[in-house]
């Protein structure tokens, strides 16, 4: 039954997107994070529905492109730009190509859709719909795993959809951090407080989430986003104490297998995991030694003369567990700078235009949105220490939103002050 459901979306789909190519845009965008076939069993289970709407999204987009809605110029996109660029340098250069080959289709498909993003979705109702379909997309393992972990206790694990980018535990953890954010900032689209309620109450439960994937590197994109918080507000004795409440809770309710798992953070001579995780980086800056400019290429570090060089006999060749040492490694030192700076100008931009659309009210959910878009990239940030998902689609969909919401809120700056402006929120 789920299988013809399922289809049956994707051929309704399929349809509307020839004539309106921002559709297969957001079906695209709810195919990549969701995979809502893996939650089948049937024969759809294999189906390539993504492939299916990228390629009518692609057709719909040839044949309507003189309707596009184009996102203004913005220092973030070239630097997207400059970096996919880069990486495509790194793979030609690739010690090992059929290594590097496969997951620099995965990243270019990323950015492909990306593209398709700030060239279709440059228009206030497609933004919100976009960010909507992205929450939703995240959202529903959030509260499906936080509702889970509430009625366990917390003593089982929680994992995504299986076979994709996020599926794992970890996964998941970024997965909630960066969500979160956004939902709470959706907070500005409704004005009746029933609205405002589900909104904090989906926040809480996606929160409860990451505790439940029992995820040391989520706890570390926790305390990362809250302290970012804590110096940014200006009400920092009531966020401060709500920190304290929330951990006294969360220790309290969390059994003792969550705790215990916790604590290892502290102590990396005494867990094995954490102290593979530190020959591991220790191996991405040897790595990075070979060719520090240019660096070696996607999954360098699986290419054997170098495993055999650098780590036989003292680890097995595993995931090296940070974005930043595998960005060092596969694209390195100056991938790694335009890496950093994407995530600085990212933050700067949107804190920089989420002051001046504070100034509208009509503009409030859009500076909502740039606000707290900031602590998404931080939690990515932070988690990113101990996970090696550098190129998560999620987190350049973010970007994008970014890139959109800036464009919209200069376009609507920039009207004269007689034009009329949109004021109506969403929500009846």
């Amino acid at each position: 039954m789920r299988d013809i459901f399922i289809f049956s979306a994707i051929l309704c789909i399929i349809f509307a997107t020839l004539r309106r190519p921002q559709v297969g845009v957001l079906a695209w965008l709810w195919l990549s994070i969701m995979n809502p076939h893996r939650e089948a069993y049937g024969w759809i289970y294999s189906m390539p529905l993504l492939d299916i709407i990228a390629g009518a999204t692609l057709l719909g987009a040839f044949f309507n492109f003189k309707h596009t809605n184009r996102a203004l110029f913005h220092p973030i996109a070239v630097i997207i730009l400059m970096f996919y660029l880069w990486t495509c340098l790194s793979t030609a250069m690739s010690i090992d190509k059929e290594l590097s080959f496969v997951k620099w289709l995965d990243y270019t498909k990323t950015m492909l859709f990306v593209a398709l993003m700030l060239l279709m979705l440059n228009r206030r109702h497609w933004i919100i719909a976009a960010i909507w379909v992205f929450i939703f997309a995240i959202g529903f393992t959030g509260i499906k795993g936080g509702i889970f972990t509430i009625l366990t206790g917390g003593g089982v694990r929680i994992w995504g959809a299986p076979d994709t980018a996020w599926g794992d535990n970890n996964g998941v953890s970024i997965a909630m951090l960066m969500v979160i954010p956004l939902i709470f900032a959706t907070k500005d689209l409704f004005d009746q407080k029933k609205y405002r309620l589900g909104v904090y109450g989906s926040a809480f439960i996606s929160f409860v989430c990451i505790l439940g994937t029992q995820s040391r590197g989520g706890l570390v994109g926790i305390a990362g986003t809250s302290l970012a918080y804590f110096v940014r507000t200006k009400h920092k004795l009531v966020i401060g104490a709500l920190i304290v409440v929330t951990m006294i809770g969360v220790f309290t309710f969390m059994p003792d297998s969550w705790r215990d798992r916790m604590q290892t953070i502290q102590t990396y001579e005494q867990d094995s995991s954490a102290s593979s995780r530190i020959l591991q980086w220790k191996y991405a800056v040897q790595l990075a030694a070979e060719h520090p400019i240019v660096g070696n290429g996607f999954n360098a570090r699986y290419y054997q003369p170098y495993y055999q060089k650098y780590m036989a006999g003292i680890d097995v060749n595993r995931a090296v567990h940070s974005n930043y040492f595998q960005t060092l490694e596969e694209q390195g030192y100056v991938g790694l700078f335009m890496y950093f700076l994407l995530m600085l100008v990212a933050i700067v931009s949107a804190n920089r235009v989420s002051k001046q659309a504070r100034r509208r009210q009509d503009l409030k959910w859009a500076a909502s949105l740039l606000y707290y878009s900031q602590f998404s990239i931080v939690g990515y940030a932070f988690n990113g220490l101990t996970l090696n998902l550098a190129y998560l689609d999620l987190y350049y969909y973010i970007l994008a939103f970014i890139v959109l919401l800036i464009s919209h809120v200069k376009a609507e700056l920039a009207k004269p002050p007689s034009e009329p402006t949109n004021q109506t929120p969403i929500g009846p």
